[in-house]
């Protein structure tokens, strides 16, 4: 059995990550990381001590994912991000580099109104390194309790779990379904955002607005979002949430093989998402539809129960193979191949929370490739195709908050 990093790499870059927080503690804390279970997560105050007379402004918190993954598929690599090189299958019989990463946060309040969040993460990168950066990094006003604007990195809240798309305590599953939170690599958005919330008898309503620009590396490519704007929509009833987003920006890619800067063009992402959990139980569904050159959509509807400590679920997810939109240069033969990549996931899993802000998880997917393609298999042979086969994934973990 072989890991795709080793204790020593991983703790160097623990080391890393407390530092660039150490040293970057001024400009700390806004928002909580955006889950109750992470919010409430012990705390530990930066500087004086915390009393109900003289709260510490500065606050640190944090997060990990470990998870050890295995696919039967050993002629390409199962990733989850167009973003990781390699993983489990062709390159690694078991491998990490999915899912682990670590991350930490340091928030401030200055006053009332004005507050401030640093959010730095460890995670495998396209240069196959686990070198730190940040995620977030903003400051924030508020007009009112309800009302707000942020200037600086901001998280893009395209799906349901987008706040804590990093956080793995924060959602049932391993991680979020493949085929649906792969089709848009945005994590982020580097600009300005506002935000409203407002009752509408006993629903709550936050609308969101955004724009930005993005960098996104690949590892072959430097892809490049600018103009980007969005508006974005949660309504919560009870124990149920809708949300409803669309965004807007033109992207282009440059080729680090040859140096070429490809044709910038417009993309537009429209995504709905619904979850209801009263406590006991829970389901949620997502779906988007993408457009640049191509038109494509995903979604994916997921259940499970939670029995004491213990969450057995089951999810289901699919990605469509893309259509072409007129009015574009005529498609390359590998834009005619890219856009028959499709697959479809069943996934069985348990989660055991074990202790306080610990869980440990196992998951069973079988993934079946599309009838035209391989998929989101990756560093696949010339030549090979693995059309309409299907492969096995075993992956397990442990995620904390603190």
């Amino acid at each position: 059995m072989s890991f795709s990093i080793d204790k020593l790499t991983m703790t160097k870059h623990c080391l890393v990550v407390l530092s660039l927080l150490a040293t970057s503690i001024s400009i700390a804390k806004a928002d909580e990381i955006a889950t109750t279970s992470v919010v409430a997560a012990n705390t530990v105050d930066v500087i004086g001590e915390t009393s109900e007379e003289q709260p510490s402004i500065f606050k640190l918190s944090g997060f990990g994912t470990f998870v050890l993954s295995h696919s039967s598929q050993g002629l390409g690599d199962y990733v989850l991000d167009s973003t990781v090189p390699k993983g489990t299958g062709r390159s690694q019989n078991w491998a990490m580099s999915n899912d682990s990463r670590l991350g930490l946060q340091v928030s401030a309040n200055f006053s009332p109104k004005i507050s401030a969040v640093l959010q730095v993460i460890s995670e495998f990168q396209a240069d196959g390194t686990y070198r730190p950066a940040v995620e977030w990094g903003n400051i924030k006003y508020a007009f009112t309790p309800d009302s707000y604007i942020r200037v600086g990195r901001i998280s893009l809240p395209t799906f349901l779990y987008s706040d804590t798309r990093k956080v793995g305590y924060s959602y049932p599953w391993i991680r979020p379904p493949a085929e649906l939170y792969r089709q848009l690599t945005l994590t982020s958005s580097d600009g300005i955002d506002a935000g409203y919330r407002f009752e509408m008898g006993e629903v709550g309503n936050t609308i969101k607005l955004l724009y930005g620009s993005n960098i996104i590396d690949r590892p072959t490519s430097i892809s490049t979002s600018r103009d980007l704007w969005g508006i974005f929509d949660k309504l919560e009833y009870d124990s149920t949430t809708f949300s409803l987003g669309y965004q807007k920006r033109i992207a282009s890619s440059q080729s680090l093989i040859n140096g070429i800067q490809g044709a910038w063009i417009p993309n537009y992402d429209l995504s709905a998402g619904v979850s209801y959990d009263p406590g006991n139980w829970f389901a949620v569904a997502e779906w988007i539809q993408r457009q640049s050159t191509t038109k494509t959509g995903a979604m994916y509807v997921s259940t499970g129960v939670r029995l004491d400590t213990l969450t057995p679920y089951i999810t289901y997810s699919q990605n469509s193979r893309s259509s072409f939109i007129p009015g574009f240069p005529a498609p390359t033969v590998a834009s005619i191949q890219n856009s028959k990549r499709s697959q479809s996931t069943v996934s069985l899993g348990l989660r055991w929370d074990f202790t306080r802000n610990m869980d440990i998880e196992l998951q069973y997917d079988r993934v079946k490739l599309g009838d035209n393609s391989n998929g989101y298999l990756t560093n696949v042979p010339a030549g090979v195709t693995l059309y309409g086969s299907t492969f096995h994934v075993i992956s397990v973990g442990v995620n904390f908050v603190f």
